[in-house]
């Protein structure tokens, strides 16, 4: 095998797309139709409290919620079952929730060993941005008047992360809310083969063998190659992505009134793990600084409809919220954050960020 052991297995599955897996009550599996083949969504829409516990059905669902939809976008060898207890968390708190699975990964379709080995970061995309444009045009049929399509908001892991700033970058999609969940800026997915090389990246020493034996159950038998490696090299320039964030207003004044600039509601997230050693803590500060200074720049040359120089507060601390980004290092959990068995450190710092862009 040229370059290393870039494979679990050499196997394309034997029923193309698989055949589906069971999910917890509350979440359902649909399948978008694109020109290459079906890919998996999964969804978990908010229950109404007169509901039963164990009702699935979608006539159990709340009427149409106010709240910003979540998007979901897996890393390398993942798919959209990694997001499971993620989404179960924030569908509780009313938000609609929907996670998809690329070509190749979870309950999509899959192309041959060779053909997923040379798929290009472009090929990913468009099934990223067929993934948020179904779940825009599902949002807006479910809210009122239905006329609009109903931006999301993006939370991205790892690989998933880069490619999601590229798709950005490139304006194929609009969100109201980013997320660089553990993400990639500048490098590719990490290549892995046995339950050992899942452990050391992705989760901390003491995590127990079963929490990371049933991350390995959801990876991917194979994985691109090509992906990974077009994101070796810069992909966005920052205002790029900026741009393609929508929605930015000033914060609500303080009620004491001291006189102080407001400041913006931060509408990019960069959350970073603390013992994450593939996307480390410095990383991530790094990516933040540099859309810290993106924002302020396309602020200042009027890029950005809802906010103004006067707004801005440009003082800056490292690990506070401002220029339009804010950065955050849940402790005591590693790149795999949404699978840990602390899970809910990261959850719980994700939807105080998502309450402020309500």
């Amino acid at each position: 095998m040229p370059f290393g052991p870039f494979t679990l297995q050499w196997r394309t599955p034997t029923r193309n797309p698989p055949s589906p897996t069971p999910l917890p009550d509350g979440l359902t599996r649909t399948y978008i139709r694109t020109p290459s083949g079906p890919l998996e969504l999964i969804s978990a829409l908010p229950q109404s409290s007169s509901s039963s516990s164990s009702s699935s059905s979608s006539s159990s669902t709340t009427p149409p919620t106010s709240k910003p939809p979540l998007f979901f976008a897996h890393g390398g060898f993942g798919c959209a079952s990694v997001w499971i207890p993620y989404m179960q968390f924030f569908s509780a708190q009313g938000y609609p929730c929907y996670a998809v699975s690329y070509r190749g990964h979870g309950g999509s379709w899959y192309p041959g060993f060779w053909a997923l080995y040379f798929t290009s970061r472009g090929r990913m995309a468009e099934d990223l941005v067929a993934g948020v444009e179904a779940v825009e045009e599902m949002e807006g049929r479910r809210r009122v008047g239905g006329q609009e399509r109903v931006r999301v908001v993006l939370v991205a892991h790892s690989a998933g992360g880069a490619l999601s700033q590229w798709v950005l970058g490139k304006g194929l999609i609009k969100v109201q809310g980013f997320c660089m969940f553990a993400a990639v800026p500048g490098f590719g997915s990490y290549l892995l083969a046995t339950t050992k090389q899942v452990k050391d990246p992705f989760f901390t020493a003491s995590t127990p063998w079963p929490v990371v034996q049933a991350l390995e159950r959801l990876l991917s038998p194979y994985e691109s190659m090509l992906w990974p490696m077009q994101a070796l090299f810069p992909i966005v320039t920052g205002p790029d992505v900026i741009q393609s964030i929508v929605g930015w207003k000033p914060k609500q004044p303080a009620k004491s009134g001291t006189g102080k600039k407001t400041g913006v509601v931060s509408r990019l997230f960069v959350l970073a793990a603390e013992f994450d050693v593939l996307c480390t803590p410095s990383v991530l500060l790094d990516a933040a600084k540099r859309y810290r200074t993106a924002f302020l720049d396309c602020v200042r040359l009027k890029k950005l409809d809802g906010v103004s120089e006067d707004s801005i507060d440009t003082a800056i601390d490292e690990s506070a919220d401002c220029n339009g980004v804010k950065f955050e290092i849940v402790k005591g959990v590693a790149h795999h954050l949404q699978n840990h068995v602390d899970w809910e450190k990261g959850a719980e710092a994700l939807l105080d960020w998502v309450r402020d862009l309500d």
